[in-house]
């Protein structure tokens, strides 16, 4: 008898020792360590999240597109490695932002397994290609067609010398006489419409129309060509922008400017789908209109997922200081989930309507804390491509037109937006030199204030007035050209990846952006900050639970996304921190918000004298230390990374024991548990009950992320 429980003994020990060995560096020799007074957890070797190879974009079932991935890179040589890795090729390859997209055949999910076993240095982020879909309009039917007097005095009074001068009450809202053209009207400014293609040889965007893009075949469009590819919907926002002053039609906000077509919704029947080439594609296209010359770039699509590659292009045009307008959308949610319009330093434009003898937001349009102006979005009269054009969609056969061209009523914030991409231009061609900033804050300045008073989410600053803009003091003070946030621990060990970082200014309206794998978020062309000032936020959120989880497949099993947890309730819920430095930031900085964590467990289940409670970084395969198996609370709040609580028996018990208790984590109390088998000695202790989402060999169990405390 007495050798029998020596033999089990034997067996537990030699159990843990295999335990240990497996969950730490071979090098450690931390294994199994008591907690100390005074223990550090810095002196443990453990893998921090900056230590994770690689982000993985969120897949989301049906939002993304199978048989690519965009792979974001410190070494090209890496990228390089990954498309060899996938059997892939490379269709995509932009330097200027560090991202090539792979080609392969295969699921996304199975690309992540891959690469995640591959271990591949050198490797930001690899992340799907979202879908998004043009912000489509609504159009009008014939009936539907009468404007009725949608303007501050009656439409007979409108006079901008074209044949449809009544119809553009857009131009009115926003104070635009024919004499401000004679001050400024766009003269020089190049405007990319990325969108569908535009018709060219439309009679009033004749002469208007510049070289183009068509990423997905990687061809330049010829000046002054129908390249209308996708649809009618880039023609209308080109109309709106730029149909010159010709006494015909219709004209544009910037009748002087020129456009330059990028498309990234191409032919269905080329690209697939709804002909959205890609968020790789349309990188390509801003860089490419970046480097050919536009000013300013208007985006009326939109969609959801966070991609690092469309934020990399979007910071790359607002780096070389090009103003990028983008549509809010028309889902009348109120939210900040929409990309592109959700990313920091764009005008985000809602869509405004005339009515009862006053402007107001339209009830279709997005709301968000991210709202810059609203501009007129309701019943637009503009160019649409002609009968034996490429994107041929129909027009409205009431509208009174002599020369030849088709014109159509189309409403929603994607008609709002281009108003107001015309507006920028023509403030650019009398500041030439101002930046993407002070061109955002002289239109919040000039707004006219409608729905609710100051900023709201409704309109943001109100409904552009380009009149006043014009007219306005170009402001010299207020802005940032680059503001770096640097996401830490409490000890300063890490910068934490995906975390959503929120800035909140005196008046509500707010900048998002997320932190990349180097634990920064970055910011261009925003308001300068004072967090001295009380009503001055910044908001820490994540790490995003998507980004950094596992993906579902269709069997239900878990691969993918290796690295983080399975829950959310470690995350930082709209955690307010204080930056460092504290006070005002006026001009390019960087600076960093600290992070830190209440963590405490409390297991109340009765054990014998030979449990021990056993502290992990599942990710480093190190241990931080051990506990002697207790049911009074145990404060670990020291703890800061990645950690997994076990408990551990030297002798097997012949049947189950189930070992109940609670996490507090940040305030939140989360049951947790976990099983010790029958005959086994080990079982990690969480809210999944101790599941093992891995093999027999290969065991992967859910963790907490923590971030220590001073």
């Amino acid at each position: 008898m007495m050798k029998k429980s020596l033999l089990f003994v034997s067996i537990a020990l030699v159990f843990l020792l295999v335990f240990s060995c497996a969950l730490n560096k071979p090098d450690s020799n931390k294994s199994l360590k008591p907690f100390e007074p005074g223990f550090d957890p810095r002196n443990v070797e453990t893998t921090k999240p900056d230590g994770f190879k690689i982000i993985y974009g969120e897949l989301k079932e049906g939002e993304y597109t199978e048989g690519k991935v965009l792979v974001g890179y410190t070494d090209r040589n890496a990228a390089l490695e990954v498309a060899k890795l996938l059997n892939g090729k490379i269709i995509v390859d932009l330097p200027q932002i560090k991202m090539v997209s792979v080609k392969f055949n295969g699921t996304v999910a199975e690309a992540y397994e891959k690469i995640k076993e591959a271990n591949i240095k050198g490797i930001k982020y690899v992340e799907p290609s979202y879908k998004r879909e043009l912000i489509a309009p609504t159009k009008l039917t014939p009936d539907q067609n009468i404007l009725g007097n949608k303007g501050k005095v009656s439409p007979l009074a409108r006079d901008y010398g074209e044949e449809l001068s009544n119809e553009l009450w857009g131009l009115e809202a926003m104070g635009i006489t024919s004499s401000l053209w004679n001050e400024a009207s766009g003269t020089d400014i190049i405007v990319a419409v990325v969108d569908t293609g535009v018709d060219g040889t439309h009679p009033d965007l004749e002469g208007q129309v510049i070289e183009g893009y068509r990423p997905f075949i990687g061809k330049v469009l010829p000046a002054g060509t129908d390249s209308s590819y996708g649809g009618a919907h880039g023609t209308h926002v080109a109309g709106t922008i730029a149909a010159k002053k010709d006494g015909k039609g219709i004209v544009g906000v910037a009748p002087n400017a020129k456009i330059m077509p990028i498309v990234i919704f191409d032919d269905p029947a080329l690209v697939g789908g709804n002909g959205y080439v890609g968020d790789d594609y349309v990188a390509a296209g801003i860089i490419w209109a970046v480097e050919h010359g536009a000013k300013v770039m208007n985006h009326s699509w939109g969609g959801w997922g966070y991609s690092h590659t469309m934020k990399a292009a979007f910071d790359y045009a607002l780096k070389n200081n090009v103003v990028m307008v983008v549509s809010a959308g028309n889902d009348h949610t109120d939210q900040h989930h929409h990309y592109p319009s959700g990313y920091p330093g764009v005008i985000q434009v809602a869509a405004a309507e005339y009515y009862g003898g006053n402007y107001r937001t339209v009830w279709f349009s997005n709301r968000s804390d991210a709202i810059t102006v609203a501009a007129p979005g309701v019943t637009i009269l503009s160019t649409v491509p002609g009968i034996n054009s490429i994107g041929y969609e129909g027009h409205n056969s009431n509208v009174r037109v002599s020369n030849g061209g088709t014109y159509d009523y189309y409403q929603g914030t994607s008609m709002a937006a281009p108003h107001v991409t015309g507006a920028v231009a023509v403030l650019l061609q009398k500041f030439p030199n101002a930046k993407v900033w002070q061109i955002r804050k002289l239109l919040e300045q000039t707004a006219m204030d409608i729905d609710d008073a100051g900023f709201d989410h409704s309109s943001g600053y109100g409904l552009a007035q380009l009149d006043d803009a014009l007219n306005g003091i170009l402001p010299t003070d207020g802005g940032i050209n680059e503001l770096n946030i640097l996401v830490t621990d409490a000890y300063g060990e890490f910068g934490v990846p995906t975390v959503m970082v929120k800035i909140v200014r005196p008046d509500g309206a707010c900048y998002y952006a997320k932190t990349g794998l180097d634990g920064y978020a970055r910011f261009y062309h925003i308001d300068s900050i004072d967090f001295s000032d009380p009503d001055v936020k910044l908001i820490v959120a994540g790490p995003d639970h998507w980004e950094r989880s596992l993906a579902p497949t269709a069997d239900g099993s878990l691969i993918g996304a290796w690295q983080v947890a399975l829950r959310m309730e470690e995350e930082r819920k709209g955690v307010v921190v204080d930056p460092e430095p504290l006070g005002l930031i006026s001009e390019d900085a960087t600076i960093t918000a600290v992070l830190s964590s209440e963590f405490k467990i409390e297991l109340g289940t009765k054990l014998p004298n030979d449990a021990m409670i056993i502290i992990t970084d599942p990710m480093a395969s190190s241990v931080y230390g051990t506990l002697p198996y207790s049911n009074n609370p145990i404060d670990l709040s020291v703890l800061s990374g990645q950690v997994t609580i076990g408990v551990i028996k030297l002798l097997p018990p012949s049947q189950d024991i189930t070992i109940q208790g609670t996490v507090t984590l940040n305030g939140d109390e989360i049951p947790v548990s976990g099983v010790i088998r029958a005959g086994k000695t080990f079982t990690v202790v969480d809210d999944y009950g101790g599941m093992n989402f891995g093999t027999e060999t290969e065991p992967f169990y859910a963790w907490w992320t923590v971030f220590g405390k001073k």
